[in-house]
């Protein structure tokens, strides 16, 4: 199953001391961003900072505002591996790199989005969810077993 992953989330979190570190390229003794800016998470989890596409924001709630936000891309592995160990048992879910870094990224924020994009073009329903609802509804929908459906899942505190 092919799945555009993404987070669009408040940019203090790619500060130094974050989950997310911004993968530098050296030249010489100096350190250059790479374009677009790419950043680590836990183990396998990286990802691509680009714009935040059109068409998503027309799904996001009015009282979401984004503007100052970024949108972080996720590099297919990440998901994959979930998805693998959901499907054959590769690995215990609790230790899922992706998994492990949803669970205390989200715990830091205030307000999130993600968007599960199903073909990279599919999205079905928008929920406001919890982050522990969030990743149950990541793990049903990876699951082989049931239909799979493209999703945006948003959280604000207020």
């Amino acid at each position: 199953m092919e799945v555009c992953f993404d987070l669009i989330i408040p940019e203090v979190l790619t500060n130094e001391g974050s989950l997310l570190s911004e993968e530098l390229i050296g030249w010489g003794d100096e350190q250059f961003s790479q374009d677009p800016p790419k950043y680590k998470g836990i183990g396998s989890v990286t990802f691509t900072r680009r714009p935040i596409p059109e068409h998503i924001t027309r799904y996001l709630p009015k009282d979401l505002d984004v503007s100052d936000w970024i949108y972080l891309s996720l590099e297919q592995e990440a998901l994959g591996a979930w998805e693998d160990a959901i499907n054959r048992g590769d690995g215990v879910m609790a230790e899922v790199p992706l998994k492990q870094f949803l669970s205390q990224l989200l715990k830091k924020l205030d307000n999130w989005a993600i968007v599960f994009e199903l073909n990279c073009d599919q999205i079905d329903e928008v929920y406001r969810l919890s982050s522990s609802g969030l990743l149950r509804k990541i793990e049903e929908t990876l699951n082989w077993n049931n239909d799979p459906e493209g999703f945006i899942a948003w959280y604000k505190s207020n």
